[in-house]
């Protein structure tokens, strides 16, 4: 079998347009409206100037207090993000029989692709023209290398206690994994959040010496960003992309109280880390740090 080359071209494209052959044009243009507006709430959301952003770039933040945040972030999104992108793989079934057959397919390629960089593959062929990759670069164990590095024991891990506002952000979010149209509008929140603190989280990690030029928050942050190789905003979008030709106009309500909802829940997860980071000895002035045994 013969294929055009340039049918393998731009494979996000490519996807995008299969996805859209298989609503409405109608329906595809009212979801955009709908997630236009929506999107256009969370850019309002007072999130986005939360102050615990000038915190975390003041470089001032000890160890310890750093130690902490970074558990309970992993507790609240890191540990979880690759079950919920999974799961919203595997619930595209959901858009069948209401859609035509295999109209599952172009969003589950789509999601694939952020997939990849989850786990740890390189858009790159390798020394024997396979795909190249690594599961050892797959972003959780880049984010287990960061708790390392930060001086953190396997034991303190094991033992941490994890906010209330971090236990309740992970259920939050597995409680969607039946609803397709729930999984990828939360999972696109939660990009629009790793968007907004992966920088100054980079910023306070590289005050205590961390080398954010490669591993965890070297594939964080936006793709225009020339000093890292992140793609989150390309992940969001793809999500949005998922959702205009997932959802219907009876879904609208529900995802948008849904969306508002969790990034409410991130909002009140980082006032909590503010708490930490304005504690009287959180302050690292002298630079002289503290690490959990």
């Amino acid at each position: 079998m013969n294929i055009d080359k340039s049918l393998l071209n731009n494979p996000r494209l490519q996807a995008l347009n299969i996805m859209k052959g298989t609503v409405p044009k109608s329906a595809w243009e009212r979801n955009e409206i709908f997630t236009k507006n929506l999107r256009k709430k969370l850019s309002q959301h007072a999130i986005n100037n939360h102050p615990a952003i000038n915190a975390l770039n003041s470089q001032k933040i000890n160890k310890e207090t750093l130690q902490e945040i970074h558990l309970d972030y992993r507790h609240a999104i890191v540990k979880v993000f690759t079950d919920a992108l999974t799961m919203a793989m595997t619930q595209t079934r959901q858009l069948e029989p209401r859609l035509p057959a295999g109209a599952k397919l172009a969003p589950r390629f789509l999601l694939t692709l952020n997939a990849l960089d989850e786990f740890g593959f390189r858009p790159e062929l390798d020394s024997s023209n396979y795909y190249s990759g690594n599961p050892a670069f797959a972003h959780y164990p880049l984010y287990e290398d960061v708790l390392k590095e930060l001086g953190l024991s396997k034991s303190a891990i094991e033992q941490f206690t994890p906010s209330h506002l971090a236990r309740k952000l992970l259920h939050f979010l597995e409680t969607s994994f039946s609803d397709y149209t729930s999984i990828i509008t939360l999972l696109a929140v939660a990009e629009l959040q790793v968007i907004i603190f992966s920088p100054p989280l980079r910023k306070a990690t590289e005050f205590h010496s961390l080398d954010v030029n490669s591993g965890y928050y070297f594939v964080h942050g936006i793709s225009t960003d020339h000093d890292t190789a992140a793609a989150d905003d390309d992940h969001e979008e793809d999500l949005w992309s998922a959702l205009h030709q997932a959802c219907t106009e009876t879904d609208y309500n529900r995802l948008e109280a849904t969306a508002l909802e969790y990034m409410n829940l991130w909002n009140e997860f980082w006032n909590e880390q503010l708490s930490r980071i304005n504690s009287k000895a959180a302050y690292n002035n002298t630079n002289k740090t503290t690490a959990l045994a």
